[in-house]
């Protein structure tokens, strides 16, 4: 008897997931009930009836809901993202139900964001642009640019993400400086990057700073008005992490006192892919004159939902059909 896997999609299509488990020879064992939501619901006790396995993409699992998850049969919760902040892991694990994740399957993608957000800063594309539709026509308008060779780029923490983000930036001819607590210095030094051995003497150092760290309590707010006053004036700031990594009302003071003070005090400039709240995004952010917001799609390739059908998928074979553990476990 197959396998019934809840498949919780924005757009509920299993298409492209039948035809992967076709390719692997599992598509009669394996049904996916497809499921259409809108984005960071729970899935309702309905909708987990006789299913087995869950995989989520932007569905989220509170505790009560994995209390429901566990009454209905489900063994296992794939979560179709690097960061798991949106499910309850541990709840999960006290019914006996294991999550599974994605870490890289989307690596190259988000570091080629990250990197042209930092290059629309550096030369001012967005904000000339803006200008140019407003009906000016000013090449020496606005800040001064810069090359990017010889600037310095501070990365907070050092996953794949800000790996490859690295060697990006040093084709582009910038100095790495890094700021990861679990990283030794000669960990960094083979990445050809330089070790801050505090967030604060990473900050004071950098032209641009961009941030690659998970979001968990230690990490909440970490770019606040402290590390804003650190930063230097001139600095850009950008975020593809996650949007509670950044007190929001201090970067918007931090980017206003740059523009009132000429250049001498707060920051020059952000770029965001993510936002504190995505479920009512903060306008004011997003209207600055010294803002780029995208809305969350730095992950978002072809290339990269093929990795993470394939992945959730995957986890999914191996432990409901094959009888083995997922390479991709979340601990509790």
């Amino acid at each position: 008897m197959a396998h019934r896997i809840l498949y919780y999609m924005v757009d509920g299509s299993t298409a492209k997931a039948q035809q992967i488990l076709k390719e692997w020879g599992v598509d009669d064992q394996i049904e996916l009930i497809g499921c259409a939501h809108e984005p960071l619901v729970d899935p309702s006790p309905a909708q987990m009836v006789g299913c087995e396995g869950f995989i989520g993409e932007f569905g989220p699992v509170s505790a009560k809901t994995a209390d429901t998850m566990a009454d209905a049969g489900i063994r296992i919760v794939s979560s179709m993202s690097i960061g798991i902040n949106h499910v309850d892991v541990s709840a999960l694990a006290q019914h006996g139900i294991i999550t599974t994740n994605c870490p890289g399957y989307c690596s190259p993608d988000v570091a080629q964001h990250a990197a042209g957000l930092m290059l629309d800063l550096m030369r001012s594309i967005t904000f000339s642009n803006r200008e140019v539709l407003a009906g000016a026509w000013e090449p020496t308008g606005g800040y001064t640019a810069h090359r990017t060779q010889g600037q310095t780029i501070g990365l907070v923490f050092f996953g794949n993400i800000a790996r490859a983000m690295a060697s990006i930036v040093q084709a582009l001819g910038m100095n790495v400086v890094v700021w990861a607590p679990t990283k030794t210095r000669e960990d960094l030094a083979q990445a050809g990057c330089t070790k801050a051995e505090t967030l604060d003497e990473l900050l004071a150092v950098s032209d641009v700073v961009s941030l690659h760290c998970p979001l968990i309590p230690q990490t909440e707010k970490l770019i606040g008005a402290h590390e804003l006053e650190v930063m230097k004036p001139s600095a850009f700031l950008i975020n593809t992490a996650r949007g509670p990594v950044i007190d929001e009302e201090s970067l918007l003071a931090a980017l206003d006192e740059n523009i009132s003070s000429n250049g001498a005090r707060g920051i020059r400039a952000a770029a965001l892919d993510v936002l504190a709240d995505e479920t009512a995004p903060n306008r004011t952010l997003i209207e600055h004159p010294r803002c780029i917001v995208t809305p969350h799609t730095a992950y978002c390739t072809d290339e990269a939902n093929d990795t993470l059908r394939r992945m959730t998928l995957k986890a999914q074979v191996d432990y409901l059909v094959r009888g083995i553990m997922p390479e991709h476990v979340v601990a509790a």
